[in-house]
């Protein structure tokens, strides 16, 4: 029984490749996570960085302009795209 024991310990034992595939795995998800909170946080700049501009435009030059503006923009997009045709679904 000792012998089962000791064998045990030692196969089972927390050798330093060990750890460090514990830690690579671990640092690993860090990363990932990590990177996603930039993502993150890059998408609500540019998000209150759009917003910012566009009260800026309507304080500038009225919500007339700047709404005339957008619809014809938005024109624009959808020619350049044929291909994609959006419809209601009934």
């Amino acid at each position: 029984m000792l012998r089962w024991i000791a064998n045990w310990a030692v196969h089972n034992a927390l050798t330093p490749e060990k750890q460090a595939e514990r830690a690579l795995r671990e640092l690993r998800l860090e990363l990932f996570q990590a990177e996603q909170r930039i993502l993150d946080a890059q998408l609500h700049a540019d998000y209150y960085r759009a917003r910012l501009a566009f009260c800026e435009d309507v304080i500038k030059n009225g919500i007339e302009q700047v709404a005339d503006q957008r619809k014809g923009q938005q024109e624009t997009s959808q020619a350049l795209r044929p291909g994609l045709k959006l419809t209601a679904a009934q």
